[in-house]
């Protein structure tokens, strides 16, 4: 490949980084806030954008725990669903700046109302954010251990743990999982061969926790190499959309490697295999890059192939990762630009 590849030195941090981070405990006040309520009606994990998207995965680890727990766009929160919030529940605000004025907009709104317990997910030292929570989890992240995906490594980290606490239990990191992120990252060459060029059009697909990794994984591949993408839930797909699936598109699949899950994934990838030759599966032994990690990590590791397909395709493109066209001019508040229209 033309490409130096020099994108990899950013990405050398990351077995270090998600061992440190599944290794890390939360903080004693969050721990106290959780006993000090008992078990609340309802988990609602806020936040925009890939903190959105980490809340989504993270969700179904406390559904399996038993917890009534849904992922909820800030926006959505604020101008929809606010009334709804009782203060028997847990809100988790999750903003890695801490400047995201959708979820400090969210925490004014519920100070003013029922008062649920809030506990906040985020980078920043201070500001108002930090100051409306009742408790903070930082993700303790630094210049380097950002990029790729410093931010979703620590928001899902951290709100699985708060998920465990919420049951009783200590998470435990699994062993072996910073080596086999090394293992994985040494494996680029291998990844980026699987597509050295940049496709036309990419489609992510996932179920369950992977259904948020696919949604994830789209937002890499646009923001970073400017590819058109989209995800799906692997199931929904079937249910019409695969009817403009075309050959010259990269399929991508996130799959199970155990369980039912892995049996109605492999189904699928069958199915998708059967109609177009360019697919592309992540995670189970034999598939395009095995991910042998247990399934609370999965969702994450298996980030590794559209991160670093990502990074090869913007590099060879000429691009600089972190430097949006279009971004900087739509991210704002929606209040502000509605009444300015």
């Amino acid at each position: 490949m033309e490409s130096p590849m020099n994108f990899l030195n950013d990405f050398a941090h990351i077995p270090d980084t998600i061992d440190a981070h599944a290794k890390r405990r939360l903080p004693a006040e969050v721990l106290d806030l959780l006993k000090a309520g008992g078990v609340p009606a309802r988990v609602r994990l806020v936040g925009m954008g890939g903190s959105f998207n980490a809340a989504t995965a993270a969700a179904e680890q406390f559904l399996k725990l038993g917890f009534d727990a849904r992922a909820e766009l800030a926006s959505h929160l604020l101008h929809s669903s606010a009334m709804t919030v009782g203060s028997d529940e847990l809100i988790v605000l999750i903003s890695y700046s801490g400047t995201s004025i959708e979820t400090i907009r969210v925490a004014e709104a519920l100070h003013k109302g029922a008062r649920p317990r809030i506990i906040c997910i985020t980078n920043a030292k201070s500001g108002s954010l930090l100051s409306l929570c009742d408790a903070v989890v930082p993700q303790g992240l630094t210049e380097e251990t950002h990029k790729p995906v410093g931010p979703w490594t620590a928001t899902y980290l951290s709100l699985v743990k708060i998920a465990f606490a919420m049951a009783g239990q200590e998470f435990a990191a699994p062993a072996g999982v910073k080596e086999e992120c090394a293992r994985l990252l040494g494996t680029a060459n291998s990844i980026i061969a699987l597509r050295p060029s940049l496709p036309e059009y990419i489609e992510f697909f996932g179920r369950g926790a992977l259904a948020a990794t696919a949604t994830q994984a789209t937002l890499i591949a646009r923001e970073i190499a400017r590819a058109p993408a989209s995800d799906w839930d692997s199931s929904t797909y079937r249910h019409g959309p695969i009817e403009a699936i075309s050959p010259s598109q990269l399929s991508i699949i996130f799959a199970a490697r155990e369980g039912r899950q892995a049996g109605l994934d492999a189904s699928f990838v069958t199915a998708m295999r059967g109609i177009v030759d360019n697919v592309l599966v992540v995670g189970p032994d034999g598939s395009d890059m095995p991910v042998r990690v247990d399934d609370i990590l999965l969702p994450l590791v298996s980030l590794f192939l559209p991160a670093i397909l990502s990074y090869a395709w913007s590099e060879k493109a000429g691009l600089t990762a972190g430097e949006f066209r279009y971004t900087s001019h739509s991210i704002t508040d929606e209040e502000v630009l509605t009444n300015d229209g």
